[in-house]
């Protein structure tokens, strides 16, 4: 399970280093690889092989209505496997980095099953949580 925010530096190449309690796990279950791809948020989620393979899974299962066509041209298509090399890092590729506007500095964020990968200063608009009132009642609803 991915938990916890990271800051890191991105470097020229697009590298990113994974931080270490991600990467054991990434190591030990997942052979070093990810799966990156753009979110409808402006930032990078990266999923392990087999919950992406999961994923794609529950998407052969829709009926192919045009909602699940663009979810699949925007969030599918655009899905590239990367690996860790051996000093943790992994390559974002350019289309992705400038999808999610990453800089210098990004926010690493880990949500159970999958990482996010925000600019700093876009997770830090993100975390500002203007409509926490809702949040809370809509989980309150959920039983949260």
């Amino acid at each position: 399970m991915f938990q916890g925010r990271f800051v890191h530096n991105i470097d020229t190449k697009g590298r990113v280093s994974i931080p270490a309690k991600f990467r054991e796990i990434i190591a030990e279950r997942y052979e070093n690889k990810l799966i990156l791809t753009n979110d409808f948020d402006k930032c990078i989620v990266a999923y392990p092989p087999d919950e992406w393979e999961m994923i794609i899974e529950k998407v052969k299962a829709l009926p192919m209505k045009k909602e699940v066509k663009i979810f699949q041209r925007y969030f599918i298509s655009a899905a590239m496997e990367g690996e860790l090399d051996r000093q943790g890092r992994i390559l974002i590729p350019p289309t992705l980095r400038n999808h999610a506007g990453l800089n210098k500095e990004v926010c690493l964020a880990g949500l159970g099953n999958w990482i996010e990968i925000w600019d700093r200063k876009e997770w830090e608009k993100a975390m500002m949580l203007e409509d926490k009132d809702r949040v809370r009642e809509v989980l309150a609803g959920l039983g949260i």
